[in-house]
């Protein structure tokens, strides 16, 4: 079952009868489900920002959410009435928890402090102050005398709730994402940003055992009710469930494009519930491994678009794991090309328009006939999923990158890996060839744009915009520059030949997912995560309009080869076909 936000979901949990389970985005909203049949129940909104943490009353009548407007706010949950909020963090709060008698709540943030409030009243109690980092995790102790923390310095920590005292420090030599107390009080389980699991002594603080399998660092950990079985969500796509006596893994699933945040037990240990950077929260039958009542395709929503080279054709494809193909009016789809085990999220056309490339997160790119809708290839290419593809524009070479930080360029007709560069230090989010295909761009998660040179694989230089994704580029039709749409809500331009800054474009108000330009390159279209499409003039380098008409992100965005109409695609599951002219013609 997959339940969807509009941004990465950080937080889920079930109720205590199981019933329900809950779900904290960066949306801004707090949503509850009916596990049973995936409805949603309550949309709750009143943060001014992104929500980070969220946690059920024992009694299941509240639940309490945390933000980056500092607050810790408290909800019915039944009605979805905000009932109290909690005020006293200086900087963002990541995280929230009960007492197991409810009584009590406790906050953590990143102003290094912990709060302790009476749950009623919302009046604070008394403050932990010792972390000398980001306090990222709050638990409380099962027999409700103790506080946990974890922290980016590096450390968990016991605190005595009736002295307010430091009783147990533990040193895990990376910084700490979580801790949380087996059901019975005896251990403490952390998760680290070096993707390690370890088991401690809760008494005297001596390491257990290690849990080794994540590529990357662990947001999150949980146990099951009885205490034997462990579950982690990490940054490598992955969620796994582990035997908590022996350490091994049992099972892992790739659960999404760019990072799991959260996962969590059923109050009966047999579901999962697990939230992705994609907005969706999936649930997964513990026994078998199955994923429960997952939509078989339809009905999705347009993560990729692209036009065929003659303009009469769109394609788009996304979360149903086929690609539709549609006349240049959006009107009538003529094909559905099935195939991929999970979503796809990269598309294009080859420049002679019979052959169509996707890319999934079931970690292939696969080559399809337009003609006959048959699949000519499959190629699995990247572990943890297939990110970004593009075609040289002689259709010769074709190049992916992903969740691994590899790219790879292949000859499209032997599916002969011809080059590969070394692994990044983060995952490839985008990829484009110039126009005249002697070189490939690549857009990174950590915010680098480097160029390739498209024969050997050289590394011809380097450019840095932001410290985030950039999630698209692009060249202009000359070739001389490129340019990159980040998560930190810009649009970057460089000199292709120098790497030298042009001019940074800012308009958005949150993560640009797309950009295209039109072939003449005196217009460049953008959409972003503010459901907002807009229009740039290039030769002014200047925002010259915004369109608006999607009610959640817009994830795609393609010109039309004869410049004359774009599309943009959202999480709204519509796509739409905007006049180039139109929008232009001043009202």
């Amino acid at each position: 079952m997959r339940l969807r936000h509009d941004d990465a979901v950080v937080h889920v949990a079930f109720s205590p009868d199981g019933k329900t389970v809950a779900s904290a985005s960066h949306d801004r909203t707090l949503r509850t489900w009916d596990t049973a049949t995936g409805k949603r129940i309550l949309t709750v909104e009143g943060h001014r920002g992104r929500l980070y943490g969220m946690a059920w009353a024992p009694d299941g009548k509240r639940i309490a959410t945390a933000g980056h407007d500092k607050t810790i706010r408290i909800w019915d949950a039944t009605t979805g009435f905000e009932v109290n909020s909690y005020y006293g963090h200086e900087e963002h709060v990541w995280a929230v928890a009960f007492s197991p008698d409810g009584k009590l709540a406790a906050s953590a943030g990143a102003d290094t402090v912990v709060h302790v409030w009476d749950a009623g009243t919302g009046h604070e109690g008394f403050r932990v102050i010792g972390h000398e980092g980001n306090v990222l995790s709050v638990a409380f102790s099962p027999d409700g005398k103790s506080l946990l923390t974890a922290s980016l310095d590096g450390s968990a920590r016991v605190w005595n709730l009736a002295t307010n005292r430091e009783t147990l420090r533990i040193r895990d030599g990376s910084a700490v994402n979580t801790a949380v107390y087996a059901p019975d009080g005896k251990t403490i389980v952390t998760g680290n940003w070096n993707g390690a699991i370890r088991i401690w002594d809760a008494a005297k603080g001596k390491q257990v055992r290690t849990l080794t399998g994540h590529k990357d660092l662990v947001y999150r950990v949980a146990l099951s009710p009885d205490g034997k079985k462990i579950v982690s969500a990490s940054k490598d796509n992955t969620v796994r469930l582990w035997d908590a006596d022996s350490g091994k893994e049992i099972r892992r699933t790739v659960a999404a494009q760019y990072a799991v945040w959260s996962a969590s037990f059923s109050s009966d240990g047999n579901t999962i519930a697990a939230g992705n950077g994609e907005g969706e929260v999936r649930l997964w039958d513990v026994a078998t491994g199955n994923e429960l009542l997952r939509p078989a395709g339809g009905g999705g929503t347009a993560a990729a678009l692209a036009y065929s080279p003659d303009g009469k054709t769109l394609a788009a494809a996304g979360s149903d794991r086929a690609v539709h193909l549609w006349d240049a009016d959006g009107l009538k789809e003529s094909s559905a090309l099935r195939g991929h085990e999970d979503e796809i999220t990269a598309l294009v056309y080859f420049p002679d328009g019979a052959t169509i490339a996707s890319g999934s997160a079931d970690g292939t790119f696969r080559l399809w006939e337009v003609a006959t809708g048959r699949q000519s290839q499959k190629v699995t290419s990247h572990e943890g999923g297939v990110m970004a593809i593009a075609v040289s524009p002689d259709g010769k070479r074709l190049a992916s990158g992903g969740k691994d930080r590899v790219v790879r360029v292949w000859d499209p007709v032997t599916t002969r890996l011809a080059w590969k560069t070394p692994a990044g230090e983060e995952a490839v989010r985008s990829l484009v060839f110039s126009p005249d295909g002697r070189t490939l761009a690549s857009g990174e998660w950590g915010g680098d744009v480097r160029l390739w040179d498209a024969a050997s694989g050289a590394l011809l230089r380097s450019m840095h915009g932001s410290d985030t994704v950039v999630n698209s580029v692009a060249f202009t039709p000359d070739g001389k520059r490129v340019i990159g749409g980040s998560a930190d809500q810009n649009i970057y331009i460089w000199d292709s030949a120098t790497g030298k800054a042009v001019k940074n474009l800012y308009g958005h108000f949150d993560d640009v997912e797309s950009l295209s330009l039109t072939p003449n390159g005196l217009w460049m279209v953008s959409g972003g995560d503010d459901r907002a499409v807009r229009v740039w003039d290039m030769q002014t380098i200047k925002e010259f309009k915004v369109l608006e008409g999607h009610e959640s992100r817009v994830l795609s965005v393609v010109v039309s080869p004869d410049g004359k109409r774009f599309a943009s695609s959202s999480k709204d599951a519509t796509i739409l076909i905007w006049d180039l002219a139109a929008v232009l013609t001043p009202k």
